[in-house]
C-alpha cells in the first residue's frame, strides 16, 4: 500500500479505506480519489487481502447457497444447476464468493442451522420448507437470508415466479388448440408452487365451461418416474375418458408422460399433447421438443443474489420479487385427435 500511497500522493490510511471499502470517521475519500487509487492499484498488481477488507467493512464478501435436499447436487433436474449458476454469476459480478452447503434445508433443518458458517454475510435458501428454523437462526445471528420459491410471509426476502399465471398459460394453450379432456400431473404437494399451478388449471377449465375431472389429476411430484407411472394409469381409462392432453407441473414430469405415451404405442402430439413447466434445456432433449412454461430459472438465482447482496450492502431495492413467466410453444402440443366413434 505504501507504493500506491506514494504514487497517489496520499496516505496509507486513505489507500486502505479506498481499496477495502471501509468507512472512516476521520478520513473522507472522494469518488475521484478512490478511482485514482484503484487505477494505480491495478497498474501495480495489488490484490486486496480479504481479511483486511473484512476488518474494514465488517463483511467477508461471501454468501452461502443451501439447496433443499442432498441429491439436489446430482439430480438430473436442471432447475437446481440453473439456479446455482445464476447465483454464482451475480455473486461473482458483485465481488462476492459463493459457499455451497452440504447441509440441506428440507429434512435436516436442525443440523442445517448448526452448520451456518459465521463467515457468510448472507444465505440463499432454495425451496425451503415452510416454517424452517433456518431463517430465524440467520436473523438471530445477524445474517441476511433470502428464499427462492417460498411464500413471501415466510422470509424477509424472497424471489418467486408467477406460478398461477404459468398454469393459466399452459392450460389455455391446450384449450385454444381444442382440447377438452386435459389431465394434470401435480407437483410436490409440500411446495406451494404446485398448488398455484393446479389452481390455475382448474380455473382455466372452469372459465371454458369445463369442470375439472378429479380422475384426470394425478401426482407427478416433479419426478420423471412417478409421472410416468401416473400417466400409465391415465392411459388405462376408457378411450372416451382418456385425456387428449397433459399439463405436467415440470419438464421432468412431462418427460415421464412422454415415455409412457410412447410405450403405449401412442404418439405425441398426434394422440396426446404434452405441456411442461420450467422450460430449461431439458425441454429441448425430449422427442418431440417440449412446449413448456418458461420461468427463467437462472434469472431467479441471479435476482436472489442481487437482492441479498444489496441488502448486505445496506441498499435493499425490494424485499419480495415475483418474476414473470411466458409460454414457449414447440412440437409436443397440437390439436386433439378425432373423437372415437
Amino acid at each position: 500500500m505504501s507504493d500506491i500511497a506514494a504514487r497517489a500522493g496520499t496516505t496509507i490510511g486513505v489507500v486502505s479505506v479506498a481499496l477495502n471499502g471501509g468507512k472512516s470517521k476521520t478520513l473522507r475519500v472522494s469518488a475521484e480519489t478512490r478511482l485514482r487509487i484503484q487505477t494505480l492499484a491495478d497498474e501495480l498488481g495489488y490484490r486486496r487481502d480479504p481479511r483486511a477488507s473484512a476488518l474494514a467493512t465488517g463483511k467477508n464478501h461471501v454468501i452461502g447457497l443451501m439447496l433443499p435436499h442432498a441429491h439436489s447436487f446430482a439430480v438430473p433436474d436442471p432447475f437446481y444447476s440453473l439456479v446455482s449458476s445464476g447465483v454464482a454469476a451475480a455473486a461473482s459480478q458483485l465481488g462476492y464468493n459463493l459457499m455451497l452447503y452440504t447441509a440441506v434445508a428440507e429434512e435436516e433443518s436442525d443440523r442445517a442451522t448448526k452448520m451456518i458458517d459465521r463467515r457468510v454475510d448472507g444465505l440463499i435458501l432454495v425451496l425451503p420448507p415452510e416454517g424452517t428454523p433456518i431463517v430465524e437462526e440467520c436473523h438471530r445471528r445477524g445474517i441476511r437470508a433470502i428464499s427462492i420459491i417460498q411464500r413471501p410471509e415466510q422470509s424477509p426476502l424472497s424471489v418467486n415466479s408467477c406460478d398461477y399465471e404459468g398454469g393459466r398459460l399452459a392450460t389455455e394453450h391446450l384449450l385454444d388448440l381444442g382440447h377438452r379432456r386435459i389431465a394434470h400431473l401435480h407437483g410436490n404437494r409440500v411446495i406451494h408452487t404446485s398448488q398455484a399451478r393446479y389452481q390455475a388449471y382448474v380455473d382455466a377449465l372452469a372459465n371454458a365451461g369445463i369442470e375439472a375431472d378429479p380422475n384426470l389429476t394425478r401426482d407427478g411430484k416433479f419426478d420423471r418416474g412417478i409421472a410416468k407411472a401416473a400417466t400409465q394409469e391415465l392411459l388405462k381409462l376408457p378411450s372416451k375418458r382418456r385425456p387428449t392432453a397433459i399439463f405436467a407441473a415440470n419438464d421432468l414430469s412431462a418427460h415421464g408422460a412422454i415415455d409412457a405415451i410412447y410405450e403405449a404405442g401412442l404418439r405425441v402430439p398426434e394422440d396426446i399433447s404434452v405441456v411442461g413447466y420450467d422450460d430449461t434445456w431439458y425441454a429441448l432433449v425430449t422427442s418431440p421438443p417440449l412446449t413448456s412454461v418458461n420461468m427463467a430459472v437462472d434469472l431467479i438465482g441471479r435476482r436472489a443474489a442481487e437482492m441479498l447482496i444489496a441488502s448486505i450492502d445496506g441498499r435493499p431495492d425490494e424485499h419480495h420479487a415475483v418474476l414473470p413467466v411466458s409460454l414457449t410453444v414447440r412440437r409436443s402440443s397440437g390439436p386433439p385427435p378425432p373423437e372415437p366413434r
